[in-house]
C-alpha cells in the first residue's frame, strides 16, 4: 500500500509530466513552447518566461521548506524574475522536479500533518497547492499562447 507521501508524488509526477486527468501536464504544454514564446504575455500579464521561473522560484521554496529551511522566504526578485535566458528558465524548471521528488521521498509520512514554519498551513496542504499553482500557471501559459495564436 502507498503512503501519502507516495500519493503526492505520483500525482506531482503525473500532473508535471504526463498522464493528468485534466489534461496537458505541464511537460507537455513546454513542448509546444520553442525561445521565440518567452517574451508572449496576455495584456500586460507576466511573459510566459517569467511564469515558468515563478513556478520554479515557489517550486524551490517548497523544497527548502521540506529540507528543514525554516527562515527561507522568496523575495519579490524571487518570486517573478525577469532574467531572460530561455534554456536556463526550462532546465531550473526541470531541475526542480527532481529535487521536489528527491526531498519527497525523503519525507515521512507525519511530516503532512505539520505545521509549515511560519506559516498558518501544514505541509499535506503547501504540497497539494505546489500542484495547484503549477496546472494554474500552465494554464495560464496556455491562455497565453492561445491568445496569440500560437496554439
Amino acid at each position: 500500500m502507498k503512503t501519502e507521501v507516495q500519493k503526492i508524488i505520483d500525482i506531482l509526477s503525473h500532473t508535471y509530466e504526463k498522464n493528468a486527468w485534466h489534461g496537458p501536464a505541464v511537460k507537455e504544454v513546454l513542448a509546444k513552447l520553442k525561445p521565440g514564446h518567452a517574451g508572449l504575455r496576455a495584456g500586460n500579464s507576466h511573459s510566459i518566461e517569467e511564469l515558468i521561473r515563478h513556478m520554479t522560484a515557489w517550486r524551490n521554496y517548497v523544497i527548502r521548506k521540506l529540507q528543514g529551511d525554516e527562515t527561507f522566504e522568496l523575495t519579490d526578485d524571487d518570486n517573478f524574475p525577469t532574467r531572460k535566458n530561455w534554456d536556463e528558465a526550462i532546465r531550473l524548471l526541470e531541475e526542480s522536479q527532481q529535487n521536489l521528488i528527491t526531498a519527497l521521498q525523503q519525507a515521512p509520512d507525519d511530516l503532512l500533518q505539520q505545521k509549515v514554519p511560519g506559516r498558518p498551513f501544514k505541509y499535506f496542504t503547501m504540497l497539494h497547492g505546489i500542484i495547484h499553482h503549477d496546472l494554474y500557471h500552465t494554464g495560464q501559459i496556455m491562455m497565453i499562447l492561445k491568445g496569440n495564436g500560437q496554439v
